[in-house]
C-alpha cells in the first residue's frame, strides 16, 4: 500500500521545490455532521464556475483542445452548473451500499433532466412537496435508498444509502441551499479520502499505515497540483518515499525527452517531499505549459 500511494503521489502531482504541504485537513462543519451523522470518510468539491473563468484552463474550447466529442444533452444538463460537492461515508463494507451525498449547485437544467429517455422512469411519480418548499423524489434504487431533492433555487441535493432519511429530515424544515464546503477555496478540483475508507471490503487489507490521500488542483494563478499521502506512522512514510526513488531518479531524463516536442515542459517542476508521517507531491508551473498546447505552439503526439 505504501507503494502504490507514494507512486499515486508522484504521478498525480504538482512542485514547487521543497516547499511545504499546503493542503488542509478538512473538518466537517455542523451541518455535514448533522445530514451525514458524523464527519464524511471522503469528500470532493468540483469548482466548475472558477474553472470556466480560469483564464488558462478555462474558456471555449480552441481548435487545438485534445476533448472528447461532446454530448449536447450532458453540456446543456450542465451548462449553468458552479459546483459539484460530494460526501461519502463508508457505513457500509460495500462501498455501493454505503451513504452518499452529492449536492450540484447553480442551475442545472432539471426539466432536461426529468425528461430525458434514461431517467424519464425515474421521476414518473410526482414528488412530495415539503413544509420547506423542497420537492422531494424517492427513486427506485433496489435496497439502497436513494433520494433526489429539488431546492427552490435550483439547486440538486442527491442522497444515497443509511443518511437519504436524515437528509430528508433536515430538508422538511430548511428550504435554502447547504452551505458550501470551504474545503480548499482556491482549488479547482479537490478531494480527500481518510482512514475510515479502509472499512470498505477490498480495501482494508491494503490500507495498513494509511491515514489519509488528498489531492488539490488549483487556477492557473497558482499553477500547480498537489497530493499529499499521510501515514500513520513516520516508519511507514519512509517506505514510501524510498519505494519511489528509481523513479524520481528518472524524471529530468523523461522530462527532457518531453522537452524536445514542447520545450514549454522545462519549465514544469516537480518535487516529492517527506515531512514527518507526510508525504507529498507537487507539479507546478503548470500554465505555461497548458498554454503551450491550446495555442497550437506545441502539439500532441497522436501516436501516444
Amino acid at each position: 500500500m505504501a507503494r502504490l500511494l507514494a507512486c499515486l503521489s508522484l504521478f498525480l502531482l504538482v512542485a514547487c521545490g521543497g516547499a511545504s504541504p499546503r493542503i488542509s485537513s478538512p473538518q466537517a462543519s455542523g451541518w455535514e455532521a448533522d445530514v451525514l451523522g458524523g464527519p464524511p470518510d471522503a469528500r470532493l468539491v468540483l469548482r466548475l464556475d472558477q474553472a470556466n473563468a480560469d483564464p488558462v484552463y478555462g474558456g471555449p474550447a480552441t481548435p487545438y483542445d485534445k476533448r472528447s466529442t461532446s454530448d449536447p444533452e450532458l453540456e446543456a444538463l450542465f451548462r449553468d452548473v458552479k459546483t459539484i460537492e460530494l460526501w461519502f461515508v463508508a457505513d457500509q463494507r460495500d462501498a455501493d451500499r454505503s451513504s452518499l451525498l452529492v449536492v450540484v449547485r447553480g442551475k442545472p437544467d432539471f426539466e432536461l433532466l426529468r425528461t430525458h429517455r434514461d431517467a424519464r422512469a425515474l421521476f414518473s411519480k410526482q414528488p412530495e412537496r415539503l413544509r420547506s418548499g423542497v420537492l422531494a423524489y424517492d427513486l427506485p434504487a433496489g435496497s439502497t435508498p436513494l433520494s433526489f431533492f429539488l431546492m427552490p433555487s435550483g439547486t440538486w441535493v442527491i442522497a444515497a444509502g443509511r443518511i437519504a432519511g436524515r437528509v430528508r429530515y433536515h430538508l422538511f424544515s430548511h428550504g435554502e441551499d447547504p452551505p458550501p464546503t470551504p474545503y480548499e477555496p482556491d482549488a479547482l478540483l479537490a478531494f480527500w479520502v481518510g482512514p475510515g475508507a479502509s472499512r470498505l471490503a477490498g480495501v482494508q487489507k491494503h490500507a495498513r499505515g494509511f491515514e489519509e490521500l488528498s489531492m488539490a488542483i488549483r487556477s492557473s494563478r497558482s499553477g500547480d497540483v498537489e497530493v499529499s499521502v499521510k501515514f500513520g506512522d513516520a516508519k511507514h512514510a519512509r517506505e514510501a518515499l524510498d519505494s519511489v526513488k528509481e523513479l524520481l531518479a528518472e524524471l529530468p531524463r523523461a522530462q527532457k525527452v518531453l522537452a524536445d516536442s514542447c520545450p514549454a515542459w522545462e519549465r514544469v517542476r516537480f518535487d516529492l517531499v517527506r515531512e514527518d508521517r507526510a508525504l507529498t507531491g507537487r507539479v507546478s508551473n503548470l500554465p505555461p505549459l497548458v498554454r503551450a498546447y491550446r495555442t497550437g505552439a506545441c502539439r500532441y503526439d497522436e501516436k501516444r
